[in-house]
């Protein structure tokens, strides 16, 4: 008797050692395959959020005029996207040129501050800032930049065309989680976790578009106000780094008030975009974002950091852009397996990923 027990336990350890070592290696194997083919994931899964964006904004068009054709309507919806990002885009790449362009003047007046701080500190040598961040080899940065821009362009094409594949093929998708289900109800459940994920992605960026908004149009005053210059290209700039939660808007103040010190003689400009900006955030970040998480988000605030860190090692900066939709999208997944439910639970912020108030989601 003694030793059917001490062997059925046994067989337990066994089986349960076995089964954490296989979590660890699918775990290690899944973030291995995330970061080898970020290449490759990180246009599909923007060209993914660019998809439920497109039929959001159909769904609003439908809304309101109904007889339209609706090849037409997803058609229109799309070409709005891409004119949006095109346009975007455009704007930052001009005014990155500029802001290259007036390297040696921006290079002058930092060395002018730096000095100027010394000589407020009472230090015996002056300080310059090639003694700070040493000598910068322009070619070298040049190549750097180039290379860059050339591997963003490739992403952007292969994005493009991910793009242009989700939206001609959006209505067979359906058929085909028909077929590869092989059940009725399997499929009614793989449906409901892609309806689930792609609405809680509209409403996130919903929330994140109308707050962004707002924080942009004070930036926006506060820059023209005191005459800073570019301010489109800040504009754009800032009202992006709006979706990167929690660091985004503290990073979008720093910058143009960074510029402003070297474009003004005066320190006021540089504090008063900075002050004005951070006051908007608080207003914003405590009284109306609250408000619209919780009505349409789930997901825990420690989470949302640890997601920001996570991504953002693993992707770079879409990461950062990326975190909480791929987090959504992840604990909606972990929710439909008994195995991983805990861990959505754990993602979320009430506890119960699944069963929760339905957002008010974008302008449907």
């Amino acid at each position: 008797m003694y030793q059917l027990r001490d062997q059925s336990r046994g067989a337990q350890v066994t089986t349960r050692s076995s089964s954490t070592a296989q979590i660890l290696t699918g775990t290690a194997a899944a973030l291995a395959m995330l970061y080898f083919l970020r290449a490759i994931l990180i246009p599909f899964v923007i060209a993914f959020v660019l998809a439920v964006l497109v039929r959001a904004l159909v769904r609003f068009i439908r809304n309101r005029w109904a007889a339209a054709p609706a090849w037409a309507v997803v058609a229109l919806a799309g070409l709005v996207v891409v004119i949006a990002a095109a346009g975007g885009l455009f704007v930052l790449v001009q005014g990155m040129v500029q802001i290259v362009a007036e390297g040696p003047k921006l290079a002058d007046r930092l060395d002018q501050i730096v000095m100027e701080v010394g000589r407020s500190l009472h230090l015996r040598e002056s300080l310059h800032l090639k003694s700070i961040i040493g000598s910068v080899s322009v070619p070298q940065l040049a190549g750097s930049i180039l290379s860059g821009l050339q591997g963003f362009a490739a992403g952007l094409l292969l994005m493009l065309v991910y793009f242009g594949f989700m939206l001609a093929g959006s209505d067979r998708i359906s058929r085909k989680i028909d077929v590869a289900a092989g059940s009725s109800e399997r499929a009614t459940a793989i449906k409901q976790v892609a309806r689930r994920a792609s609405t809680d992605i509209e409403t996130y960026v919903w929330v994140q578009t109308v707050t962004g908004l707002m924080l942009t149009t004070s930036a926006v005053i506060v820059m023209m106000v005191v005459g800073l210059n570019n301010v489109l290209f800040w504009t754009v700039l800032f009202f992006l780094l709006t979706f990167i939660p929690n660091i985004g808007i503290t990073i979008g103040s720093i910058l143009p008030s960074l510029f402003a010190l070297v474009q003004f003689p005066s320190y006021w400009p540089a504090l008063t975009i900075f002050a004005v900006t951070q006051i908007a955030a608080t207003i914003v970040g405590n009284l109306i974002y609250p408000r619209m998480q919780a009505e349409t988000q789930n997901i825990d605030p420690v989470v949302t950091l640890l997601a920001l860190a996570f991504w953002t090692v693993l992707w770079g900066i879409p990461g950062a852009f990326l975190a909480v939709p791929l987090t959504l999208m992840s604990m909606m997944v972990f929710a439909q397996f008994p195995d991983t439910k805990w861990v959505a639970a754990l993602l979320s912020n009430d506890g119960n990923p699944v069963f929760r108030r339905a957002g008010k989601g974008g302008p449907a």
